[in-house]
């Protein structure tokens, strides 16, 4: 499989233009910092809590997405969560492949947990962005480092391969994703080293409290369930939440629409709980 560098920077700028569709709330700030040479976006809600970090990682397929296609969404967020965010602008693939973006989101972990000490540390990501804090959290274990409080995944991208029935079986009722393009990311992604970084190759022992979201019309959907059967089985606190009807990564196309406003709620009360 070759990697068409033409098709990837299409995609960036249409998954860029995604980020307009609805504009960011208005009681959230938003300020540009570079933390350890990585690109990073801070987030501030008026309603903030003290003493509580979000770290975010965005999805599109570890070769696309960025701030420009995530601020509005993550902007609601950070209002409905009552948290600041800080948003991870990651390396991408495939001018800096696998383990480049695991590693930036690492170095800004580790970073938050030096400056931010006696804090709550949260995690979100979504679609490959999930994938990334599963990643995220095996390397942690490995290195004997603190895990975060909690995480929330939104259609996390679990299986990098994506050889799940649901990539065939629910096809027809995903508007953004198709196989073949899924994998094309994988191979820009990881190429070689595709069993090395594929979230669902790790083994655990330990997870953090986790919140899962899915949507039954993506074809990711067996994603979710297989990583929530792999995780509640070391962590009493993980909870799936299924949503009828709704496409991967539901809060990106209509953040007001009664399932994006109902998963804020459900991940603000999993993170509250802690």
């Amino acid at each position: 499989m070759s990697i068409n560098n033409q098709i990837i920077e299409e995609n960036r700028a249409l998954y860029d233009s995604v980020g307009s569709i609805y504009p960011a709330h208005d009681a959230v700030t938003v300020s540009k910092e570079i933390i350890n040479g990585i690109t990073c976006y801070w987030f501030k809600p008026k309603n903030c809590k003290n003493n509580a970090l979000v770290l975010y990682i965005h999805g599109g397929g570890y070769a696309i997405g960025s701030f420009q296609s995530h601020k509005a969404m993550v902007s609601h967020f950070a209002y409905g969560l009552e948290r600041t965010i800080l948003f991870i602008e990651y390396s991408l693939a495939p001018e800096k492949p696998y383990p480049n973006g695991l590693n930036d989101v690492l170095n800004i972990y580790q970073w938050a947990i030096e400056k931010y000490v006696g804090n709550k540390l949260f995690f979100m990501g979504d679609s490959a962005g999930g994938g990334l804090v599963i990643a995220s959290v095996y390397e942690m274990n490995k290195r004997q480092i603190k895990s975060p409080d909690a995480i929330a995944l939104i259609s996390p991208w679990y299986n990098l391969e994506t050889n799940n029935s649901s990539a065939e079986s629910r096809q027809h009722l995903d508007q953004i994703l198709n196989k073949e393009m899924v994998q094309n990311f994988a191979y820009a992604y990881a190429g070689l080293e595709l069993f090395n970084a594929d979230p669902s190759k790790l083994h655990f022992n330990t997870f953090p409290p986790v919140f899962v979201a899915v949507g039954t019309n993506e074809i990711l959907f067996d994603d979710s369930f297989n990583f929530f059967d792999m995780v509640y089985k070391i962590q009493d606190n993980a909870q799936l939440k299924v949503y009828s009807g709704q496409g991967h990564v539901l809060t990106q196309l209509n953040i007001s629409s009664t399932a994006s406003q109902d998963l804020i709620i459900n991940i603000n009360n999993f993170f509250n709980q802690l």
